[in-house]
């Protein structure tokens, strides 16, 4: 199933998406039943809207491929970071960069939404528990991570406003350690990598974040990058591609 989040007119809905159709729904499905309302509308006449705008938090893994470490060693368990709920956009919103940020680079990342609370439990059972998968932009400021201007947490690095575009559906019942991730600046491929290459599986690091913290519905675990990621820059678009889940593309401009 595929579901976006979208506007029409000042109406922001859920629906199901199928065959460039949008079904609207009467409840978030992320957060249980709901019913269709009767109405439908085309895909190109909506506008396609961030699909899980307020989780309670995000948590994205650092270092979980091994085409991203360098000359870092890889790490002995899952190392993830939480990302502020304030730098979450949708499709087509654009990334803002801070004048005084650097370098910024953008990290193509497929993303699992937790669809029940999840404590304690085991990598066999964990993706259960999960909704649903999108896309990610895990945008990054290299200068505010280790560079001259570092800051000891990477709140600003990964958290600015707009650095954390989503979308543009929800698609479950896939398997995420099966799928393609591509990233491209202005058209030209910047990143491309498979999710079986991750160090820990989706399922791992749900299990391991599941002992200490628990998740709720709308819950994201953002499951890393791979490569050398690109650099963007003020009047670039970024795109992501993953295979089966959809396209995410936003322009670059100055805060």
């Amino acid at each position: 199933m595929k579901y976006a989040r979208f506007q029409k007119s000042n109406e922001i809905s859920y629906g199901i998406v199928d065959n460039g159709e949008i079904i609207q729904i009467n409840n978030n499905p992320i957060l249980g039943s709901y019913e269709k309302t009767g109405k439908s509308f085309n895909e190109a006449d909506v506008k396609i809207l961030c699909p899980n705008p307020n989780p309670s938090k995000s948590l994205c893994m650092a270092l979980n491929f091994g085409s991203h470490l360098g000359e870092r060693g890889a790490p002995t368990r899952p190392e993830p970071f939480y990302k502020n709920t304030n730098a979450l956009i949708g499709p087509g919103d654009p990334i803002k960069l801070p004048s005084d940020a650097g370098l910024v680079a953008c990290e193509s990342e497929l993303v699992a939404i937790i669809g029940k609370q999840t404590k304690n439990v085991s990598e066999q059972e964990a993706l259960d528990y999960v909704f649903g998968y999108t896309c990610g932009n895990d945008v990054s400021a290299r200068q505010w991570q280790g560079g001259d201007d570092s800051d000891i947490q990477w709140w600003r690095a990964k958290s600015s406003d707009t650095f954390g575009p989503l979308g543009p559906y929800i698609v479950t019942d896939i398997d995420p350690q099966n799928i393609a991730i591509k990233g491209y600046v202005n058209g030209v491929e910047g990143q491309s990598c498979h999710t079986s290459e991750m160090l820990f599986s989706t399922a791992n690091a749900i299990s391991f974040i599941s002992k200490y913290v628990t998740l709720y519905p709308g819950d994201m675990l953002w499951t890393g990058t791979s490569g050398k990621t690109p650099p963007i820059n003020p009047g670039d678009t970024v795109t992501i591609e993953i295979e089966n889940v959809g396209t995410l593309e936003n322009p670059v401009e100055a805060a």
